[in-house]
């Protein structure tokens, strides 16, 4: 790594407003595109002959920065405003409700939704609809294209259908499109929706015949020809496009999944819809959908899913895993850190070993700093900006300074930690509390005895109600029937789940090294854990957790 350093006997003072940036990329717009980093990950996500539709990570890991580069490099592009689809509509429906009760599976209908939004949105980006004119023009242009096709006909039927109404926005799209399926429900079922709406657990009274009889009604209804014609709709488009020779890229980006743009008792459904439809979409060569998913969104998504056809390993081709290296994140600093210099004291160039000192204790700066992070650009660069807070009026950042810094650091990042993952773990939390102070390194046994065990899994019984995370679900298994080995399977749950989290290492045997699984293999199933494991806690933790860095 090249550690570049700028003579200059006037030293700089570092003022209160010294920082390189803000962390999250939707804020950053100062920094963001003046120091952008070319990360690989980019080219791909542009290219849109290459399968990888999904920009997976962490959060902070540069998703929505990527998506940002990506609006601002090409000329036909979309963002989908996932506020604007009114899916809260769809989640407050009482027949949607009715039909959830019941337990019928509703990915056909959501995928629907998708479907439908995307090839609207296609729809104008590939004829620049702007007004009711080139409305007009681009369906003529479609229409006769195709006039003479039979085959084409219930393609042709739906595009007619939503023809005059292209002009009424998505969520009025959305309201539309569920009013259907809830006016020809409540047609065949208006009695049963009615005693749902009267009653409170309705559904849970139900004999299991009954129960059976009416979600074979229901299936019948929700189960509709729309997808089947909205697959025609996209060959209709797909062979369209197929007439060009040199017709233009297109790209719709989807971001900000992780936020609270629909209840979330129907978002992760919603999520899991959108997977699926979206490969159906490689048929448009020209036009590429981009989504950036969360990890922890995703295993949210995957503890959900009910659907067994619904696999991690299936979608695998689909999703781009986001990393960085020491070596990249070392040019983002070096980039942002001149960036701001030049920018605000100086007109020469200025780098990372100007204002920090070399050393913290023995070790490189850099490397000291970057071992505490999860090699994610918001990481690295929020410890910096601590840095150069503390370090206001001074001239350098002290190693002194450093490591003060890292107190805060540490306790910031571990509270993001949890923040994250708790939607999937909340019971992180409680680990957490338990394993403070006692030390960065621990095998199975060390923990399932019945002291700790215990408290932990109590603690989780009087604390946590989730019914998806796979460590409560543990913890109630152990307190129904105890028994060592429950509480060493406990153990193993953990382990495996906060080296998932990013919380720590795993050494699998003694003569291999630790292993974490934002640079290595992202999931160690359970049963890979052995009573020779060791977990060492991540030295981003040490602080926060009270941890000694020799323990």
């Amino acid at each position: 790594m090249s550690k570049l350093s700028r003579k200059n006997s006037n030293p700089l003072i570092l003022r209160p407003d010294a920082n390189i940036g803000n962390s999250s990329a939707e804020a950053d717009d100062e920094f963001l595109f003046d120091c952008f980093f070319d990360h690989p990950s980019l080219s791909v996500l542009n290219d849109v002959s290459s399968a990888k539709l999904f920009a997976s990570g962490r959060t902070g890991i540069g998703k929505t920065a990527l998506l940002r580069m990506i609006d601002r490099s090409n000329e036909n592009v979309s963002s989908i405003d996932l506020t604007d689809l009114a899916l809260n509509y769809v989640a407050n429906s009482d027949i949607i409700q009715f039909l959830n009760a019941l337990d019928i599976d509703l990915d056909i209908f959501y995928q629907t939704l998708w479907k439908h939004v995307l090839c609207l949105e296609f729809i104008r980006l590939r004829f620049n609809v702007e007004n009711i004119n080139t409305s007009n023009f681009a369906f003529s242009k479609i229409f006769e294209f195709f006039s003479g096709d039979a085959r084409k006909k219930a393609a042709l039927e739906y595009l007619r259908q939503w023809e005059s109404r292209f002009w009424i926005t998505m969520d009025e799209n959305i309201k539309e499109i569920t009013q259907k399926i809830e006016n020809t429900v409540d047609a065949e079922l208006s009695a049963e929706i009615e005693k749902f709406k009267g009653r409170a657990g309705y559904a849970r009274t139900l004999s299991s015949e009954k129960k059976s009889a009416l979600v074979q009604r229901a299936k019948k209804i929700v189960n509709s020809d729309m997808l089947t014609d909205l697959a025609k709709v996209l060959d209709l488009l797909s062979e369209y496009e197929g007439k060009e020779k040199y017709s233009q890229t297109y790209y719709i980006l989807i971001d900000k999944l992780d936020e609270k743009w629909v209840d979330d008792r129907i978002r992760y459904q919603l999520i899991r819809a959108l997977i699926e439809c979206l490969r159906s979409f490689r048929k448009l060569r020209r036009l590429k959908v981009v989504v950036a998913l969360r990890s922890d969104v995703l295993e949210r998504v995957i503890q959900e899913s009910s659907y067994v056809g619904f696999q991690r390993e299936k979608y695998d081709d689909y999703f781009l895993r986001i990393r960085w290296t020491k070596e990249q994140l070392w040019q983002l600093v070096e980039k942002r850190i001149n960036f701001l210099f030049r920018r605000k004291y100086s007109s020469e160039n200025v780098f990372f070993y100007d204002i920090f000192e070399k050393k913290v204790g023995a070790k490189d700066t850099f490397d000291y700093m970057i071992e505490r992070t999860l090699l994610r650009p918001r990481d690295i660069i929020s410890f910096i900006n601590i840095c150069l807070s503390l370090s206001q009026g001074q001239n350098k950042v002290s190693q002194k300074t450093v490591r003060q810094a890292e107190s805060e650091y540490s306790r910031i990042r571990m509270q993001a930690l949890m923040d994250e993952w708790e939607s999937s773990y909340p019971t992180i939390r409680v680990a957490f509390t338990l394993i403070s102070g006692r030390g960065g390194r621990f095998k199975p046994g060390d923990i399932s005895g019945r002291e700790f065990i215990e408290e932990f899994v109590l603690e989780i019984d009087d604390k946590i109600q989730s019914e998806t995370d796979p460590i409560a679900k543990q913890a109630r298994e152990y307190l129904k029937n105890e028994s060592p080995d429950k509480l060493l399977n406990t153990a193993r749950l953990l382990f495996s789940t906060l080296y998932r989290i990013g919380a720590g290492g795993l050494k699998l045997a003694p003569n291999e090294p630790y292993i974490y699984a934002y640079k290595d293999v992202s999931v160690i199933v359970p049963e890979a854990i052995t009573n020779d494991t060791k977990f060492l806690v991540h030295p981003m933790l040490h602080r926060a957790l009270n941890i000694s860095e020799f323990s």
